[in-house]
């Protein structure tokens, strides 16, 4: 009987076998043209000043394409408390840039890849995917039954015993995006407690292609973001792993390879799920004393990189991190999780070898997903829509991110070493503080880092 219940265990425990393209490290290819591009929101002088650029840049792209456009973002509805707040119709605006292209065009074909919690679950219809759809264009609301999820025991217990239930009817309980939004189930809270999302955040045309941190989502439409746009050969490796999340959900997407020639200045990778982190792991580890490490981050929480970090820090590579306060999402006050503990942490860890400094915020985010690895000869780069977290970069969550390897000289490295040294070196404090009183509530917020990490019960 123990055996029995010991085997009962492990079966339901186990990890599900990932798809093919699914955690994908892509062959290296080469482009002269990668472009960086960020959005950044900043109070002076008690106005608040935004400089935004990616979403406009998503509707040129989309505007410019002949052939197809395969569209993957986690958040995209416009959902939010509109007594208090006054965010910029985002979402409407790239269901608009969609429809006007499928109009103009029939023939081009249109995939837009979203996560189910844009219909928490299936709970009601998006007004924006019902657009989409009237109008020809394939809409995709990931199926992430077959992959892991953050706390293994818990998905597994839901997939066999709860997700018979469906997530659908009437709901009561209140919608996390918004008072004004409709009820949800308690059955569609059970589905998302599994921790499990697409949160990629990826626009690909046959011509360019766009890996960002930023969600087209309205109640997103003020946070601070980066992004990059580029071409060539990639393109084809960002197809293959867009067609493997609609295999996840049962569509096949019948795209065409794309011809470059795979030749410039910059080799470009792409990353997804779990190879990022490895990927990761292996740059960090192969920096050497003198080297420069910065970051730029919303939730910093993996453990192994954390290490990784400081045995850097030790061994020679100045590190400087910029992070979110993790103070509010939405509206919503939180504790600090994970970014006070893990910023302390560094600090400590590495006796105050690696800076942080805390970006200073309105309300909204710095919600940049960014690490830069400096050397003598070139710069290394890392980012799209991945935190560093163990949820993001384990195989726990659907992530892309782009990694390029570009010349010191190169317009993207001149780019990006001013981005950040403007945000680091920022005049009059208009971007950075400095956090103080790190030890207030440190003990507490610990405990329960630690908790989450263990459980995999977070929101991060």
């Amino acid at each position: 009987m123990k055996k029995i219940i010991i085997l009962f265990f492990l079966v339901l425990c186990g990890c599900s076998n990932l798809p093919p393209n699914i955690s994908m490290e892509s062959p290296i290819y080469q482009t002269d043209n990668v472009e960086f591009y960020y959005d950044l929101t900043y109070k002076k002088n008690d106005i608040v000043y935004t400089e935004h650029r990616i979403f406009n840049q998503m509707k040129k792209i989309i505007e410019d394409a002949e052939e197809f456009i395969v569209m993957d973002v986690f958040l995209f509805n416009n959902l939010y408390n509109a007594n208090e707040f006054n965010f910029p119709k985002v979402s409407s605006g790239i269901t608009k840039a969609l429809i006007k292209k499928k109009m103009e065009d029939k023939k081009i074909q249109i995939y837009f890849i979203t996560d189910e919690i844009n219909t928490f679950y299936g709970v009601y219809k998006s007004y924006e995917l019902e657009e989409l759809e009237k109008n020809g264009i394939t809409v995709i609301l990931t199926d992430l039954t077959e992959t892991n999820g953050a706390n293994k025991f818990y998905s597994a217990f839901w997939r066999y015993f709860f997700s018979w239930f469906g997530t659908g009817g009437g709901g009561w309980l209140p919608n996390p995006f918004s008072p004004e939004a409709p009820k949800v189930t308690i059955r569609s809270y059970l589905k998302l407690i599994n921790l499990k999302g697409n949160h990629r955040k990826v626009l690909v045309t046959e011509k360019e292609a766009f890996i960002t941190s930023a969600n087209p989502h309205s109640a997103s439409g003020y946070h601070s973001n980066i992004g990059f746009k580029f071409d060539g050969g990639i393109i084809n490796s960002m197809v293959d792993s867009e067609k493997a999340v609609g295999e996840l959900s049962g569509v096949k997407m019948g795209l065409p390879v794309v011809e470059f020639q795979n030749k410039g200045e910059y080799k470009v990778q792409l990353l997804t799920e779990g190879k990022i982190g490895e990927v990761l792991d292996r740059d960090i580890d192969n920096s050497q004393s003198g080297d420069e490490i910065y970051i730029g981050m919303f939730y910093l929480g993996d453990k192994a990189i954390m290490k990784k970090l400081v045995a850097a820090a030790k061994k020679g590579v100045r590190i400087r991190l910029i992070l979110d306060e993790n103070k509010e999402a939405f509206g919503m006050k939180k504790t600090g999780l994970p970014n006070k503990v893990t910023g302390k942490k560094l600090i400590d860890k590495s006796k105050g070898r690696i800076e942080v400094k805390w970006y200073k915020s309105s309300g909204e985010q710095y919600h940049t997903k960014l690490i830069v690895i400096k050397t003598s000869d070139k710069m290394v780069v890392n980012g799209g829509s991945a935190n560093l977290t163990k949820r993001n970069i384990r195989d726990y969550t659907l992530d892309t991110n782009i990694r390029v390897v570009a010349p010191l000289n190169s317009k993207l490295a001149v780019d990006i070493e001013q981005y950040f040294d403007m945000l680091w070196n920022n005049d009059e404090n208009t971007y950075i503080i400095e956090k103080e009183k790190l030890e207030e509530g440190y003990l507490s917020n610990k405990f329960l880092y630690d908790i989450q990490n263990i459980s995999g019960f977070s929101t991060y």
